[in-house]
């Protein structure tokens, strides 16, 4: 009996192994889940584009399973450090580059050097030298570069001919601007422009370029001092303000719009202008097809006091450091930034890519009305500082706009007192 027992238990241990040999035949690759989180998930157009490109991933990939998880623009840098630190964080995310070197100092990118050097030699010969500098840390490739575009100005040419303005001739400076603004002002109907004055992450890419324009900057050029006590920068923080407090050329409620609320004004006749991109037309189409966005929306460089200069929009990728299946992540990160895909973002959402293989070369881009004016000014264009403080520096600046804005301060004493708080938060780091 005892050994009919132990014959019966060796197959019974037999069939199991077969099941799990069936299971899991010799160099099957086992179910990989990875969490993907984009703020994009949460936009319409995006989201459409980013559920399309994964399912082709996943297709390509069939031992791979993409979970995503939307977040707001707003939220994604407090979400992904309070996960990272918990070491919960997503196994692929999107971020803005001016959040980089707070992520790299923390440990909470990882180092994609390795699965680069496995790519072979040139991989990254494909991408433009300045995003490819701004995702490193200490010599080492910590992020991958996604969209690359500059600021311009957006404007409505039905509107732009009704102040009695030609499109064709749309004025080159600020002074002028500001003249246009007024002509195509309806007080209490429409604006000439559209603020954005709320405490957003897309604040300081409208706002820098009237800084850097005048001739103002931030920090000082080793950014260990603040430089809001210049001529220049006070002279640029005025005429910003002024543009709502004086001459009345922006719709009310400012200090409360966010990007998309500005995009909303532009698509329902409120605004002639806005500060955007390449997401402008399409975004705006999405509010308001009857506008005929693509048609009527025209690109212009922004206007110049001093010189030329606008700001710079780059995004990045980055790989949780916790990740349990970094190879694969690695897999998906490569598929996002291939050049493929950064054709497809531009083609459904007409965001420029940091691929030199196909913003330089795409005739899709270099056929594309505003395309082609953001991509000329590329090299009049700026980057942010890239410091870990900055999100907290912009936090204190904005609000300082916002004082100035709703007549809380005097638009010098908002700046002064900025100018103050920016050197104490510096200070730390000396």
């Amino acid at each position: 009996m005892r050994r009919r027992h132990i014959l019966g238990l060796v197959l019974v241990t037999a069939i199991s192994v077969a099941a799990l040999v069936a299971a899991f035949p010799v160099g099957a690759q086992q179910r990989v889940i990875l969490r993907f989180s984009d703020w994009h998930l949460t936009e319409d157009v995006w989201n459409k584009s980013l559920t399309e490109g994964i399912a082709i991933f996943e297709k390509r990939f069939p031992h791979i399973k993409v979970q995503t998880e939307p977040v707001s623009y707003r939220e994604k840098e407090t979400k992904y450090t309070v996960e990272s630190a918990a070491g919960k964080a997503p196994d692929v995310m999107h971020l803005h580059a001016f959040s980089l070197p707070a992520f790299y100092e923390k440990g909470y990118a990882l180092d994609l050097t390795p699965f680069i050097e496995k790519e072979g030699k040139g991989f990254l010969d494909a991408w433009y030298p300045l995003p490819l500098e701004l995702v490193k840390y200490k010599g080492r490739v910590h992020a991958m570069p996604g969209d690359y575009m500059t600021m311009v100005l957006v404007c409505n040419t039905d509107m732009v001919n009704a102040a009695g303005v030609s499109p064709e001739k749309f004025p080159a400076t600020w002074e002028g601007f500001l003249d246009f603004a007024k002509k195509a002002t309806k007080p209490g109907q429409q604006w000439g422009l559209g603020m954005v004055g709320a405490k957003d992450p897309g604040f300081s890419l409208r706002f820098s370029p009237f800084l850097w324009t005048f001739g103002g900057d931030y920090l000082t050029a080793d950014l260990k001092r603040s430089a809001l006590d210049t001529p220049e920068a006070k002279e640029a923080f005025a005429y910003f303000v002024e543009l709502s407090s004086n001459h009345k050329v922006v719709p009310p409620g400012a200090t409360s719009a966010n990007p998309q609320d500005v995009r909303t004004q532009l698509a329902h006749k409120k605004i002639a202008c806005e500060i955007g991109s390449g997401w402008t037309a399409p975004i705006v189409n999405k509010i308001n097809p009857d506008l005929r966005a693509f048609e009527v929306l025209r690109a212009y460089p922004l206007p110049v006091k001093k010189k030329r200069a606008t700001a710079i929009w780059l995004s990045s990728w980055i790989i949780g450091p916790n990740t349990k299946h970094p190879n694969e992540a690695w897999e998906l990160m490569k598929f996002i930034t291939s050049k493929e895909m950064e054709l497809k973002w531009f083609k459904d959402n007409r965001v420029t890519s940091s691929r030199k293989d196909v913003s330089g070369v795409a005739p899709e881009i270099l056929n594309d009305k505003f395309a082609k004016v953001i991509a000329a000014e590329l090299p009049y264009g700026k980057v942010e500082p890239q410091i870990r403080e900055w999100p907290e520096i912009m936090d204190v600046f904005t609000g300082a706009v916002q004082e100035a804005l709703t007549g809380a301060k005097t638009a010098d004493r908002a700046l002064a007192d900025a100018h103050s708080r920016i050197n104490a938060i510096l200070a730390r780091r000396r």
